[in-house]
């Protein structure tokens, strides 16, 4: 496969697990340390419980937004070394064949860890300096409002 196609690959399988909120599967994608540049700050996640607010801060925002597209989709990727591809990607949230926002650049790298393709870095155009990441956090990323879970 080409890098474009890895990369398209593990974006798919994060993207799947948060919309379903399957922890384990999201888990098993990331690369520990995981290094999450911020518009303010590095954060460096060591452990694999300290993903879980932020996945759960993640789920819980896109299913109370009604939203049942959550698409990243890469736009280039490439290996920068035999084991490491740097990419870029647009994510769209979609509720029911409605856009909620603009489509948002973010880029990632994935390494090559034991035969399988996981997220070792993240860069994200927000304003956080500390981990985990808040649904408010989140909401004002995707320009959201926050809308009751019964409202969903």
């Amino acid at each position: 496969m080409n890098p474009l196609e890895i990369y398209q690959t593990a974006l798919n399988v994060v993207s799947d697990a948060v919309l379903v909120g399957n922890f384990d599967r999201y888990a098993a994608m990331i690369d520990l340390p995981y290094l999450v540049h911020t518009e303010t700050a590095r954060l460096l996640v060591t452990r694999r419980e300290d993903l879980r607010p932020t996945f759960d801060a993640l789920h819980e925002t896109l299913r109370t937004q009604g939203v049942t597209h959550y698409e990243r989709v890469a736009r280039a990727a490439d290996y920068v070394d035999r084991g490491r591809i740097e990419g870029w990607h647009h994510t769209h949230l979609i509720a029911s064949g409605e856009r909620l926002n603009y489509p948002h650049v973010s880029r990632h790298t994935l390494v090559l860890r034991d035969g399988d393709w996981r997220f070792s870095e993240a860069h994200y155009a927000i304003k956080v300096d500390r981990w985990p990441v808040t649904r408010e956090v989140l909401e004002a990323q995707f320009g959201v409002a926050v809308r009751a879970a019964d409202d969903a």
